[in-house]
């Protein structure tokens, strides 16, 4: 085994407010190390996430009860409690710092928090001026930036249900997560940047409004130059609106504070088949989750400049929103991470003053195999963390970006997922950080990895990653899953009371956590969870395909999607058809849904019942004994997909 490498040490440690809550609470946990505070956070959880409220200076009526559930799969926190998310994001706002990626000096502009609120108000008298009420759904395909922020807030003061999809994804994707909700609002663009190209939305707009028959009103965003028309067909009755028309109000936004599970938006998971499932996630539930992470993991204080690269349809964008409370400046980038060149976020660092950097683990891979540093675009006097999620962070790579940047840098992995609209494991600002290695458990979640039979993994043995008790931002549910039984299906059916994420993880020696991938059949590309289902639909009547199955292969230090194929008599040139399979999935999904590789196979392994074997494949492609073996009908696929597998690439 390869001894773990300190990359980082702490130097001030009692300037964080980790330890500032430590010595808080210290009456309450009687403890002066992290290991102390987390035994009682998940021991004592109803008392860990009162005081957290208190120290975060939770803006609200928090009630005389702090817990009431104490078993999963019911979370209830808090259950006499009044906030508005709104009222608490605006409440710590200090400004906001919009990029794109042809802003190449990333001087970007700068709002007020004066300025941001003054929009939300604009958008809210706007809406409810059009009758949208509490609980309605509103919905956006925006890039990251002012817009989509203001729209968020504005729906989350309103106690409506707010929805976003990137705008990359093809017509299907949004409307196989949209229509779920039945919205009544749309925003969206009429074209997003991306490497140094401009794309038209317009078509996909209409699209999606005239398959959309619950949309009342819809606000369009356009960039300079565009034609900021969309066609909608006669029979749609929909209202429309440009952004720059939407009139000044001068109201003052009210806060109606509403209770703590209140939904404030929803997320879509896919699963293996079906449509994405959409997980409805709580107002007060996801606001002190990301207290927790930001203020006390990521140490994110008021001040500090806070930036994570991510789109509209990944989760961390709902996870960086949550920044405005901690009193942080936001600083929102719109575009290519690789353009004009793979160091654009690090030259966004610089200009921009910036904090705290979050970017994935593969563009640092991608960084280093370059023979390009960071430093060739430093210095980075300001930055005290990188954040990186994405894909689990190597030993190699973590070891090469501290020495790059420097000891007062810490490198900071963390993992969770859309599940949570959170974390499991993260950093820790009072300990050492390993190569190779998450820190630990986030405070307040029960983690432990487990065996076959329910038992914890003694360190360096692989196990499912699971979580024993309840914590804030467990999901409502999944919208439509009325009785409740999808959501513990998905969850919780393999132990009683647990919730089983579906990662493959082990403890390490110092008390890290590593992440070895996906248990499931969810496909995790660059951090990006893409349900099989949709390339599944995408597919659908395709001339000469018979069956697929798709499953990711580790590849250049990332994962791949591999796509195989039986085909029918008339299929034609398969280098043809390769390319209208690859054409179709990109226009009906998006373009991280495209495979990287495609293999034509005689027969897809499935179980007896007739079920595709995902998993088995996908153990078969990471290299693990694949389990329930005994479970297909045809084991004998997978000797021609092995074979495949080991072969060259061909694409």
């Amino acid at each position: 085994m390869t001894q773990a490498v300190p990359i980082w040490v702490p130097t001030d440690p009692g300037s964080t407010s980790y330890s500032k809550f430590i010595k808080a609470t210290h009456n309450l946990h009687g403890g002066s190390t992290s290991a102390d505070l987390q035994k009682w956070s998940v021991e004592h959880s109803g008392e860990f996430w009162s005081a957290l409220w208190d120290f975060c200076e939770v803006v609200g009526v928090k009630g005389s009860r702090n817990q009431l559930a104490v078993s999963l799969p019911d979370s209830r926190f808090f259950p006499d409690a009044e906030i508005n998310l709104a009222e608490n994001l605006l409440a710590g706002t200090i400004g906001v710092s919009t990029v794109n990626e042809n802003d190449l000096d990333c001087l970007g502009i700068e709002y007020s928090g004066g300025q941001l609120e003054e929009m939300v108000g604009d958008l809210v008298t706007l809406l409810k001026g059009k009758g949208i009420e509490q609980g309605d759904r509103v919905v956006s395909i925006l890039p990251v930036g002012f817009e989509v922020l203001s729209f968020a807030i504005a729906g989350f003061e309103l106690g409506a249900v707010v929805a976003s999809a990137s705008p990359e994804f093809g017509v299907e994707a949004i409307l196989s997560r949209f229509s779920q909700l039945e919205p009544k609002v749309l925003v969206a663009t009429t074209s997003y940047l991306w490497a140094g190209k401009k794309f038209d939305r317009t078509e996909l707009i209409s699209a999606v409004v005239s398959s959309i028959p619950s949309l009342e009103l819809l606000i369009l965003v356009g960039r300079d130059g565009d034609a900021v028309e969309v066609k909608l067909s006669e029979v749609v009755d929909v209202e429309s609106v440009r952004w720059a028309d939407i009139p000044h109000s001068f109201e003052p936004l009210t806060h109606t504070r509403r209770p703590f599970d209140h939904p404030a938006y929803v997320l879509f998971t896919s699963g293996t088949t079906g449509a994405p499932k959409g997980l409805i996630h709580r107002s007060g539930g996801v606001l002190l989750k990301h207290l927790a992470e930001q203020r006390l993991h990521c140490n994110i204080q008021e001040g500090d400049r806070v930036a994570f690269y991510t789109t509209t349809g990944w989760m961390m964008w709902n996870w960086e929103i949550s920044v405005l409370a901690s009193g942080a400046t936001l600083i929102l980038f719109d575009g290519s991470p690789s353009y004009p060149d793979i160091l654009q976020l690090f030259r966004l660092a610089k200009n921009q003053r910036i904090t705290h950097l979050g970017v994935s683990a593969r563009l640092l891979d991608v960084i280093k195999e370059s023979n390009l540093s960071p430093v060739d675009v430093g210095p980075f006097p300001e930055l005290r963390s990188l954040m990186v999620t994405g894909s689990p962070l190597s030993a190699d790579t973590a070891q090469w970006i501290s020495a790059q940047l420097g000891s007062q840098v810490h490198i900071s992995p963390f993992s969770g997922g859309t599940d949570l609209v959170g974390c499991f494991i993260g950093p820790d600002p009072l300990k050492p950080a390993y190569a190779g290695q998450m820190q630990g458990p986030i405070l307040g979640m029960d983690v432990d990895v487990w065996d076959e039979n329910g038992n914890s993994c003694p360190a360096d043995v692989l196990g499912e990653l699971v979580c024993k008790r309840p914590f804030p931002s467990v999901p409502l549910g999944i919208w439509g899953d009325e009785s409740g039984e999808r959501f513990k299906s998905t969850y919780f059916d393999r132990w009683d009371g647990v919730w089983v994420h579906g990662d493959l993880a082990s403890w390490t020696a110092e008390g890290g956590i590593v992440i070895h991938g996906r248990s499931d059949a969810t496909l995790n590309v660059s951090g990006v969870r893409i349900g099989t289902g949709e390339i599944y639909s995408a597919l659908e009547g395709t001339q000469g395909v018979s069956s697929s199955l798709a499953f990711t292969q580790p590849w250049e230090g990332d994962e791949r999607i591999v796509l195989l194929v039986v085909l029918t008599l008339d299929a034609g040139d398969r280098d043809e058809l390769k390319v209208r399979i690859k054409r179709k999935i990109r226009s009906a999904c998006s373009p991280r849904h495209v495979p990287g590789e495609i293999y034509f196979v005689s027969d897809l392994p499935r179980t007896f019942n007739g079920k595709l074997a995902e998993v088995a494949v996908a153990d078969l492609a990471h290299g693990r004994a694949v389990r329930n073996l005994t479970s297909l009908a045809n084991p004998d696929s997978l000797d021609e997909i092995s074979k495949l597998l080991t072969a060259p690439s061909t694409s």
